[in-house]
């Protein structure tokens, strides 16, 4: 550890009795990861049995860096508040086994719970006895990814099934039993002109959307509860399923059972979800004595998500450590100016610690953003100390493409899917190639990729039929077919087959230029060669080979090249991670699980940061706890940060209970139900919303040492349903 000169409130903050609950408050910068650290080496040096921890493993990896080699550091254990779980689990039911699962896994296992309903299977609609036209299932897929995300708020929250049912009906009947008043002047102005229709509900159309609600309660009550049996039944649990089965468990244990450590740090509290304050009670008891909470409330980014540990850093009389040591002046009333308009002064246009701009489109504004970066590094600044900060990591591509454009280093973390890069989606197809190269759109990708790199010509006489060399049909087409276009079709799917024909067998060589044939031959006799490997070696050296003589083949020593690598990297390693899970899965296996993966919500997925020496592309979640010299928060226009508010097809609160978007079903009148219209009103779900999105700019930029730039691009908007950041800023 560091030196470091204490201010008053630090050093109280330090010396806190460690017996006594603390909660550690403080703008960015402040020094509450410092001093949060130093408290629990202090706790181990006295021996006391340490748990450092964050919500986030992201959160534990930077905690284990702040460690660093203190003497004390190799008695704290630092983990995830869920693999303490795992702990306590096996220390209270030690004939049992528990399977950690990632996120995933479970989406994947509750797909299968939810097949026989999203074929409407299901007996109870079979017989009628729940009507199918429910509220999102209009789009089963859909449906079935709004459950499951609301599932896993449910035992973030430590919401039972059983209770979850109970707050569904108590919500349905105080809703439908005590209706508010839907013609109030407020309500009406402001709900959008489009959907005041839904607040003209007849008697008659209210009955309709209650029963609707509680067919719906009865569907998800259902999934919830054979989710919770299926996973907690088979020992296979989420981090989340941890926490709500660990915190179940030890509140009726002995308190010695589960008291393994005496004293807890926990950082950034305020993502902490109420399934990890549920679980720290179970530990440390309610008042959560000899626990240390660091956070920041300003920095609670992930409310809609879950996270409840605001409220609990709040609460008392927190600890307050009100200088930043990080930001200069500018930045921090930039970001003060963001998260509330209407309380902080304009900012400048231009500071020596910011800079605005926007561009006249996505390509001008990631020009800017590439040529300020190759300027910074010109000028001497190390690439690790620059991050790019987007909201959604999804969105970045355009700035990622520039900056390796200019031959710029960089590595990314956040949430998003490894198989939306293009390096990957290069890497999978060269592994389809050789798990069946009649999967054409993968084909098709090898044929444009670096290492054959076939023009469109060549392309187009393989995808054609062969000269002089008519590919016989399958079957014979019947003579008296009335519908000859539905012939045709037919016919024309079975021909669809010859790319991979010509490709594997040869059968248009003759007519390729002498180059494209050379190396459609040395493609072929790979493709033989990989499959009699793919019976002498295991998966992982399969899919290391042939990426070795493809992806990795081409890549060249630059920016781009390094990049590429890096990503392929961690698309070996998740093939291995499947070959540990599945030994006896083959290449094949794995593809179509990355395929059904690669369908999954991003926020289901992750990358983390694998290269050193590299510019970072992070989202904002990714950046929390971290900082740079110079920092570029981009595409800040409304409703890419902040984004639009659009919230799924049903919602819940345990007050309102179960919350139907859509009005669906023969009579419906309207686009939307009554009941969301009203509780959309009634909660300020939006204002809530774009709230969470400014504290998200503020963590950004907050992450700033020395220098910050904020970009967009396009024109800006009217900021109605979301604001314009950018334009709020220099706008009195």
């Amino acid at each position: 550890m560091s030196a470091l000169v204490l201010d008053d409130a630090q050093r109280v903050a330090l010396e806190y009795p460690l017996d006594a609950r603390l909660a550690l408050t403080g703008p960015p910068g402040s020094g509450k990861t410092t001093i949060l650290v130093r408290r629990a080496l202090r706790a181990a040096a006295e021996g006391l049995p340490v748990l450092l921890t964050a919500p986030s493993r992201r959160g534990v990896a930077r905690l284990r860096a702040a460690l660093g080699d203190a003497p004390q550091a190799a008695s704290i254990a630092c983990a995830p508040l869920a693999d303490v779980a795992f702990e306590v689990l096996r220390a209270l039911d030690p004939a049992r086994e528990f399977d950690a699962i990632g996120d995933v896994r479970a989406a994947q296992i509750f797909e299968r719970i939810g097949a026989p309903l999203f074929s409407l299977e299901w007996s109870e609609i079979v017989g009628a006895e729940i009507d199918p036209e429910i509220t999102g299932l209009r789009t089963p897929q859909r449906f079935a990814a709004a459950a499951y995300r609301l599932i896993r708020k449910l035992r973030r929250a430590g919401i039972s099934p059983r209770r979850f049912k109970e707050l569904c009906e108590k919500g349905a009947t105080q809703f439908f039993g005590r209706m508010p008043n839907l013609a109030a002047p407020d309500l009406i102005m402001d709900t959008a002109s489009k959907y005041r229709d839904s607040l003209r509900a007849d008697p008659a159309e209210l009955a309709r959307q209650h029963a609707r609600e509680i067919d719906l309660i009865k569907i998800l009550v259902k999934l919830y509860g054979s989710y919770a049996v299926a996973l907690t039944g088979a020992g296979c649990l989420t981090g989340d399923d941890a926490l709500y089965e660990a915190a179940r468990l030890a509140h009726g244990a002995p308190r010695g059972a589960v008291a393994r450590y005496r004293a807890a740090f926990v950082d950034d509290a305020q993502d902490a979800t109420s399934g990890q304050l549920a679980f720290l009670r179970a530990l440390f008891g309610e008042d959560l004595r000899a626990v240390t909470l660091a956070g920041d409330p300003g920095q609670a980014t992930r409310g809609f998500a879950g996270a409840r540990g605001d409220a609990e850093l709040n609460a008392g009389s927190p600890l307050v450590l009100s200088t930043s040591y990080r930001c200069a002046a500018p930045i921090l009333a930039l970001a003060a100016r963001a998260l509330d308009p209407t309380k902080y002064p304009a900012v400048a246009a231009e500071s020596d610690a910011y800079s605005l701009y926007r561009g006249q489109d996505a390509d001008d504004e990631a020009r800017f953003v590439a040529a300020t970066v190759k300027r910074l590094l010109a000028g001497g600044a190390a690439p690790e100390s620059i991050a790019v900060v987007t909201r959604s990591l999804p969105a970045a591509h355009v700035y990622i493409d520039a900056l390796l454009g200019r031959d710029v280093p960089l590595d990314v973390a956040g949430e998003a899917s490894l198989y939306d890069f293009p390096a990957v989606q290069d890497g999978l197809a060269a592994l389809w190639a050789a798990a069946n190269p009649y999967r054409h759109e993968y084909l098709m990708r090898n044929l444009e990729a670096p290492w054959l790199n076939l023009s469109d010509a060549s392309i187009a006489i393989l995808c054609a039929e062969p000269p002089e060399q008519k590919q016989p049909l399958l079957f014979t087409l019947p003579e008296d077919a009335e519908d000859e276009d539905a012939i045709r079709g037919r016919w024309d799917r079975l021909r669809d087959l010859r790319l991979a024909r010509n490709v594997t067998r040869g059968d248009a060589d003759a007519a390729l230029p002498d180059e494209a044939r050379a190396r459609i031959v040395a493609f072929r006799n790979a493709l033989a060669r990989w499959e009699s490997l793919e019976r002498e070696l295991d998966l992982p050296q399969l899919s290391r080979t042939i990426l070795g003589e493809t992806v990795l083949a081409v890549a060249r020593d630059d920016a781009r090249g390094r990049f590429a690598c890096g990503l392929i990297a961690r698309l070996q390693a998740q093939i291995e991670a499947f070959a540990m899970r599945r030994p006896l899965g083959t290449l094949s296996d794995f593809l179509e699980e990355a395929e059904a993966v690669a369908a999954l919500d991003s926020d289901l997925l992750s990358v983390d940061e694998r290269l050193p020496g590299c510019v970072r592309v992070l989202d904002v979640e990714a950046a929390k706890g971290c900082e740079f010299d110079h920092v570029f928060i981009v595409d800040v226009r409304a409703g890419a940060f902040p984004r639009y508010y659009v919230p799924d097809a049903f919602l819940f609160t345990p007050s309102f209970g179960m919350i139907p978007k859509e009005n669906v079903g023969e009579g419906a009148r309207s686009a939307r139900t009554a009941k969301f219209t009203y509780a959309l009103y009634r909660l300020g779900l939006r204002a809530k919303y774009n709230a969470e999105e400014r504290r998200a700019f503020a963590c950004a930029a907050t992450r700033a040492r020395t220098s910050l730039y904020v970009s967009a691009s396009g024109r800006p908007t009217r900021g109605v349903a979301a604001p314009e950041i950018l334009e709020e800023l220099t706008q009195a």
